[in-house]
């Protein structure tokens, strides 16, 4: 898979206003590294992302930030609760991979991931989002529903 289709260039799901207030809220102050690091998380959500994966996505998309910027936000993000690291202990290297915490996704929204490419496609449609908890919650799975990724395959790899 060619690295221009791990990350292609999406604007951002939210808006520069909601990602300024969740680090506002954090008494962190939005510096550009920052706020680029948190979109692209939303842009993944359900996608745990090395510091060298965000960094490519800055290369590919014309952002100048360093490697070590970028591990100095990923850090202080995860210390103050917006991301959570991860190791796969299956990788050879144990690289520490990064998500958005459960409690920062919106929880209207949900994800189709596919199985084959990874490719992910967030859905934030309220009505789909609230029957979906409502069938969700009457089979009594509705603890940490903002986590949910529906697993399909795309029509790309159907």
């Amino acid at each position: 898979m060619e690295k221009a289709q791990l990350f292609p260039y999406q604007a951002p799901r939210h808006n520069d206003a909601y990602v300024f207030a969740q680090l506002r809220k954090l008494g962190m102050r939005p510096t550009s590294a920052r706020v680029c690091v948190l979109q692209v998380m939303h842009q993944h959500p359900d996608e745990p992302l090395a510091a060298e994966q965000i960094f490519q996505h800055f290369v590919e998309i014309g952002l100048s930030v360093s490697l070590g910027t970028i591990y100095r936000v990923l850090n202080e993000m995860e210390h103050s609760g917006l991301l959570q690291r991860e190791r796969r202990a299956d990788e050879a290297t144990a690289k520490s991979r990064y998500r958005l915490a459960p409690e920062v996704l919106p929880p209207s929204s949900y994800a189709f991931c596919c199985r084959v490419c990874a490719k992910v496609m967030v859905v934030a449609d309220k009505q789909f989002s609230e029957t979906l908890y409502q069938q969700a919650r009457s089979a009594g799975f509705d603890r940490m529903l903002p986590q949910m990724s529906i697993q399909v395959v795309c029509n790309d790899c159907a």
